[in-house]
């Protein structure tokens, strides 16, 4: 049975919208996700680089990778998206970092050639909406970085999904076909007829599988958060005082990249590298 419909994804990003944004800053709790996210960036991108972002969604990472190369191609597969990212880098100055944006669906760079980029990042999950074509896509990036580049990604995780959502998923969603859920991962109607959310959540052990397979290096694995799960207030406290601030994300960070901590979170983020 196919259960990626390109059509589908596109359409519900389209009707999103600006939602794209305001979703890494809903709550602070989504703030340590975006920052964890950041973090990795930050140690991974070099100023030059050349930079594929797949999935860009209305530019909450592009805004940060245009500080670091003037070599940057944007993609995302809804036009709506890609219009609100654009219009983003008209209103914070930095379009001509921007060498394209382009309307893409990551199982298919065929626009670019073989070993183009030094690296790509594809963050906020849009490898969990391919399903079945996720070793395509995963091909596909590897293909176009150049020997010894990185690829960034985040995939939608979930243990650490039904962690956070576990009351609504208990109230909500039958135990019969949470068993399906848990046992696919898909949120999907083959598996839950009332989604409308059309997605894959992985476990650690399938992405490390997916990743062999490919023939990628890990370099880094790291739940997109941890102790924060669940504390809004608590944060909202800590956050006042900078010092204690800075200790917290320092603990988080660390504690996301713990082995028993990573799937812990509502994502999985890896660092990979290609290395022939």
């Amino acid at each position: 049975m196919k259960l990626y419909d390109q059509q589908h994804i596109q359409a519900f990003y389209n009707e999103y919208a600006e939602q794209e944004s305001l979703r890494w800053d809903k709550s602070i709790v989504e703030q340590v996700k975006q920052a964890v996210h950041l973090h990795h960036l930050h140690q991974n991108i070099e100023p030059g680089d050349t930079i594929l972002e797949l999935g860009a969604g209305t530019g909450i990472f592009t805004q940060v990778l245009a500080t670091y190369t003037a070599d940057l191609t944007v993609t995302d597969l809804s036009p709506v998206q890609l219009k609100l990212n654009k219009e983003r880098a008209v209103q914070e100055n930095y379009m001509s970092k921007v060498k394209d944006w382009q309307i893409t669906d990551i199982c298919d760079l065929s626009t670019w050639a073989d070993n183009t980029f030094d690296k790509i990042v594809c963050y906020g999950g849009p490898l969990s909406y391919v399903f079945e074509q996720k070793i395509v896509a995963l091909q596909e990036m590897k293909r176009v970085l150049k020997p010894g580049g990185l690829l960034l990604f985040s995939v939608m995780n979930l243990w650490g999904t039904a962690r956070e959502y576990l009351t609504k998923i208990m109230m909500s969603v039958s135990p019969t076909d949470n068993e399906k859920i848990i046992q696919t991962g898909n949120l999907h109607p083959s598996s839950f007829t009332p989604s409308e959310h059309h997605c894959h959540m992985f476990r650690l052990d399938e992405l490390q599988q997916d990743i062999d397979a490919v023939g990628f290096e890990v370099i880094t694995f790291s739940a997109s958060n941890c102790l924060s799960a669940l504390r809004a207030d608590d944060l909202l406290e800590l956050k006042k005082d900078e010092l204690e601030w800075t200790y917290f994300m320092d603990l988080e960070i660390r504690a996301c990249q713990s082995a028993g901590m990573l799937e812990s979170g509502t994502h999985l983020i890896a660092v990979v590298k290609k290395n022939s």
